[in-house]
């Protein structure tokens, strides 16, 4: 059966799901006409066991949004409150991600150059300015391995404030900056008697719909500074290890290293001195933290800077203060002026850490480039490009409501029906590879990294995006899960292939953990589509 079929197939039933929306049903009644005895008893022993799970007293006040569907005919094996709107959590960035690789296509790869204005004299004097033009590259060279990959740990630096037990990839997060500031050195630059400006005009700097953080075209180290704390012997000072380094920023530590207790580390910073307290066990690993940068764009210009000196530059403008992009005049720049260039990996390798990990900025900035591709500037204008890339895929925009990309936004909703026909309409693009392999694997990486034994059945078997939302119950003293969730691919026992969606929202948690709970739930859900499909 070609491609084409098959989504004209999927797109038929779950227009007929739409068509019957006031009905409760299991099966469209057109499938049923043409599925066999098998399939229908299939449907009906799934249906007798999910419905064990999610008819728990645990669940009282909760919703369900449940929609299984065979990944190569579009036929309805299971369906749960498909076509209501849920709170999505993270698989939200299933959406920004398909958006982008349509838009760019997974070999995509920034470029970000260095030009200067004036002139150069026979002594390597630049009379003039020298220019790095952000071109909205999310990592530059801060995660790349030797094999042309990039790295990253199963709780990402981003979550170490949050999630707690992150771990720091051995990566250089400057490996771009001073990648570049080799070239400049190397193109005959020996000083610079104007300024080094940071060209960041690429899109509209946006604080992120959360408020956690600033979105602009020049993003180093995730625009984190991170923290290692490593305990010495009882009663030692800790060690403090921070990264990437500026002299721009003095370290002020008093972390007492203890046998007994508890770990309690906190952290200020006041714009230029770094402040770490505490105590950490003897026996503990090292504890990371990170400190959010308020100005992405004079930070990167700082980091330019103290790399161009350590090649050997001689720069008389100051490296502390704001970017000065008020002496930006032109927004183009002749090619002859070019000195330096560095080039990101494939746009895949962003989309395999944003999808693995649930990186949010990197999603977030995702809307942004989205626009400025289109030639746009603005958040909004980026949301409406998502938004019809999604239209012109059959996707019904009143099906889903965003104002992210990375799904932490108060109004993000999206129905698993709107879920599954954006899983299927990327099988038939060039670029459902790079997609499908940057879902995390159900207990092998990414953010379903031991999250079940190897023993599992599903083990390996489920390629999917997880979200998690939860929030405070100040009323009865608790936390309220608005949302657990994932979407994403599976291979049953039978080698069926399946697309499936599985969302449940405003759980009660009366105690610490109990949202693993509720995710074990989900995983024997899963592990009934494997067996009996």
């Amino acid at each position: 059966m070609s491609r084409f079929y098959k989504l004209i197939i999927f797109l038929m039933v779950s227009i007929m799901i739409i068509l019957s929306a006031s009905e409760n049903f299991t099966v469209s009644q057109e499938v049923n006409n043409t599925s066999s005895n098998d399939s229908d008893n299939i449907s009906f022993n799934l249906s007798s066991q999910i419905n064990e799970t999610i008819n728990s007293t645990t669940y009282k006040h909760s919703s369900w949004g449940i929609l299984v569907q065979d990944q190569e005919t579009g036929e309805i094996i299971y369906d749960k409150n498909s076509q209501d709107l849920f709170v999505p959590g993270s698989t939200t960035k299933l959406f920004i991600t398909a958006a982008v690789l349509d838009n760019f296509g997974s070999d995509y790869r920034f470029k970000t150059p260095v030009y200067y204005n004036g002139e150069i004299d026979s002594e390597g004097v630049l009379n003039g300015d020298l220019i790095l033009v952000a071109s909205g590259d999310m990592t530059m060279g801060g995660r790349n391995t030797p094999d042309g990959k990039m790295a990253f740990k199963h709780i990402d630096h981003s979550y170490a404030n949050t999630l707690g037990n992150a771990n720091l990839t051995s990566t250089d997060p400057l490996t771009g900056i001073n990648d570049l500031a080799r070239q400049v050195k190397s193109s005959g630059i020996n000083e610079i008697q104007g300024n080094v400006i940071i060209d960041d005009r690429l899109f509209e700097k946006t604080m992120a719909p959360t408020g956690e953080y600033l979105i602009t075209p020049i993003m180093i180290n995730d625009n984190l500074i991170d923290l290692e704390i490593v305990p010495g012997k009882n009663g030692e000072n800790a060690t403090i290890n921070w990264r990437p380094k500026s002299s721009i920023y003095t370290l002020s530590s008093r972390v007492e290293t203890i046998t007994s207790g508890e770990n309690n580390i906190t952290v200020n910073f006041d714009g230029e001195t770094i402040q770490v307290e505490g105590q950490i066990l003897e026996n503990s690993p090292p504890i990371i933290r990170t400190i959010t940068v308020e100005d992405p764009s004079s930070w990167a210009r700082t980091l330019f800077m103290e790399a161009l000196k350590r090649e050997g530059v001689q720069i008389n403008a100051s490296k502390g203060g704001k970017n000065p992009q008020e002496l930006l005049n032109n927004t183009t720049y002749a090619e002859n002026q070019q000195v330096a260039s560095f080039t990101s990996l494939p746009l895949s390798e962003n989309i395999k850490v944003i999808l693995k990990l649930s990186h949010n900025i990197q999603a977030d900035t995702l809307v942004l480039l989205l626009a400025a591709n289109n030639g746009q500037k603005t958040f909004s204008e980026g949301m409406q490009l998502e938004g019809n890339f999604l239209e012109n895929s059959g996707i019904e925009r009143n099906s889903l409501a965003l104002s992210d990309g990375r799904g932490g936004s108060e109004s993000d909703r999206i129905s698993p029906l709107a879920m599954n026909q954006l899983l299927n309409l990327v099988q038939d693009k060039t670029y459902f590879s790079a997609y499908y392999e940057s879902l995390p694997v159900m207990g092998y990486d990414g953010t379903l990294e031991g999250v079940v034994s190897n023993n599992s059945s599903i083990y390996g078997n489920v390629y999917a995006k997880t979200g998690t939302a939860i929030a405070e119950d100040k009323l009865n003293n608790r936390g309220i899960l608005l949302s657990q969730s994932m979407a994403g691919y599976m291979v049953t026992k039978s080698g069926r292939k399946l697309i499936f969606s599985i969302f449940i929202n405003n759980v009660p948690l009366e105690k610490e953990g109990d949202n693993l709970l509720i995710e074990e739930d989900i995983f024997q859900i899963l592990e009934k589509i494997y067996e009996i499909v």
